[in-house]
């Protein structure tokens, strides 16, 4: 039952999982705990100012019928949540792409259905608290790395990773209780590249380390 798209092709992820659970691979990914996140720290700032903007922006624009959730991770944005209306989510995405040079991409996620009722998005949170626990549990910290955000039933993962460490979160995801799809939207990296972003610790994180 394992789903493909293509939003940014070049950026395609293969994934093959043995549970029910739809898998989508999209590309690249966002957010993480500075400690950890293999973004430069300055990315990390421009992604929360990002997010800040574009949130009041679309807000704005749409108004309160819609849920819509603003994520950017290495400046890429993943719009998630319900639209009224094919308008609505076209109108939430030019927001995003008008010209700006700090944004790269956008991944248009929205659904157009009726507003998540508050027991829903209590549910979300709920798995997304679960997953993040379960991926905690694997070695090498990279479920502290890997950002989760939970709308409807469906889980984005979105961080820095390797093939493997995509799979393991992937995998880990697909399993836990309340997930009924997963959208892979990770930058892949090679094993070498990555201990080299692990050993260059943005420098707030040295900083703290070192108090």
């Amino acid at each position: 039952m394992t789903h493909m798209k293509s939003l940014l092709a070049a950026l395609l992820l293969s994934l093959a999982l043995p549970a029910c659970v739809p898998v989508i691979a999209t590309g690249v990914g966002v957010g993480v705990a500075a400690t950890v996140d293999r973004r430069s720290y300055g990315t990390q700032v421009e992604d929360s100012s990002i997010e800040t903007r574009l949130s009041g922006r679309i807000s704005d624009a749409i108004g309160p019928a819609a849920k819509i959730g603003v994520t950017s991770y290495n400046r890429i944005v993943l719009l998630s949540g319900q639209v009224p209306t094919e308008a609505d989510k076209a109108r939430a995405a030019s927001l995003v792409t008008l010209p700006q040079h700090d944004i790269r991409g956008v991944f248009n996620e929205l659904e157009v259905k009726p507003r998540a009722s508050f027991s829903t998005q209590s549910q979300d949170t709920y798995v997304t608290s679960k997953v993040k626990a379960r991926l905690l549990d694997i070695q090498g910290g990279i479920g502290a790395r890997t950002k989760v955000v939970t709308e409807t039933g469906t889980v984005f993962l979105l961080g820095i990773v390797t093939q493997e460490e995509a799979d393991q979160v992937s995998n880990v995801t697909a399993t836990t209780t309340g997930v009924s799809r997963v959208v892979r939207l990770f930058e892949i990296v090679s094993a070498d590249t990555a201990r080299q972003l692990d050993n260059a610790a943005p420098p707030a994180a040295a900083a703290s380390a070192a108090k």
